[in-house]
């Protein structure tokens, strides 16, 4: 799949955007660069049936799950996709432009380029995911809002650059705003009832699958008319699926505030130095 996806995203981009086969190339050393940091973190960690995936027109991504979850471990999962790549490319800079390597010089544009960009605090990029794993519980609304603001902001950016593939993105990130504000007050209704929905599936009882179920079902009308009108024997299955896709995996909290600020830095220093060697090579 992995390499099914590259050769997907290696034709789509020589058809609409770029011809040049090394630069073609050279994105996509960047965005395996990138994404193997990702990769190799959660191999690292022990996250289970993880895949490295290429989009045609937009870039690649990772993914990958476990059954419980370390706060310090996402955070560095995150890191390790912008971090490595920004420190490579100034590198690159440095002797790309001392020397005057047109290569180099390419090379490192790119690799400040889209590394700085996957930064920037907008869903679904690394800079909106360790905002919101650092800062924004799962259990709260700022989530749906911050979804719906990066929504926004992909359209509003996508419309104003003439770039549709991002607007596809932005529109399609509005439809995930729905289901999370779903399983927002799914989740609220469950915690009023004193039902536990963290955890993995297997670990569920029976009484709380009851009451995630019937939560599920009343905010789901669509699923329980089809379910009303409908003799599929695979229903129950249907409905263990939505139900496992409710469970929040458990968490543990262990970023402290100083560490918060350390790592705020840090990311706003790898943004900012990056940005600034840019600009001293355009000037």
């Amino acid at each position: 799949m992995t390499l099914f996806s590259l050769l997907l995203f290696i034709l789509s981009y020589a058809l609409f955007v770029q011809q040049d086969l090394v630069f073609i190339f050279l994105v996509v050393g960047v965005l395996f660069l990138h994404e193997f940091g990702h990769f190799a973190f959660m191999k690292l960690f022990r996250y289970e049936n993880v895949r490295m995936l290429f989009v045609p027109l937009m870039g690649a991504f990772v993914h990958g799950k476990k059954e419980s979850y370390n706060q310090w471990e996402q955070v560095l999962v995150i890191l390790a996709g912008p971090i490595p790549g920004i420190i490579i490319g100034s590198v690159m800079w440095y002797y790309g432009f001392t020397g005057n390597i047109a290569v180099l010089k390419s090379a490192s544009s790119i690799l400040l380029i889209l590394n700085v960009i996957n930064l920037l605090p907008v869903q679904p990029l690394d800079g909106g995911r360790l905002l919101q794993t650092l800062f924004l519980a799962k259990s709260s609304l700022l989530p749906v809002v911050f979804t719906l603001l990066s929504s926004l902001s992909l359209i509003a950016v996508g419309y104003y650059m003439e770039w549709y593939v991002l607007m596809g993105v932005g529109f399609f990130m509005s439809f995930q705003v729905r289901n999370q504000y779903r399983s927002y007050l799914i989740h609220k209704a469950l915690r009023e009832q004193n039902v536990n929905y963290t955890g993995t599936y297997d670990e569920l009882s029976n009484g709380d699958y009851h009451f995630i179920k019937l939560e599920m079902l009343e905010n789901t009308p669509g699923l329980k008319k089809y379910l009303d009108l409908s003799n599929d024997p695979e229903a129950d299955q249907m409905v263990a699926q939505e139900v496992n896709l409710l469970l929040d995996p458990a968490v543990k909290l262990n970023v402290g505030i100083l560490s918060k600020v350390i790592l705020c830095l840090v990311w706003m220093a790898a943004i900012v130095l990056p940005t600034y060697l840019l600009l001293q090579a355009k000037f």
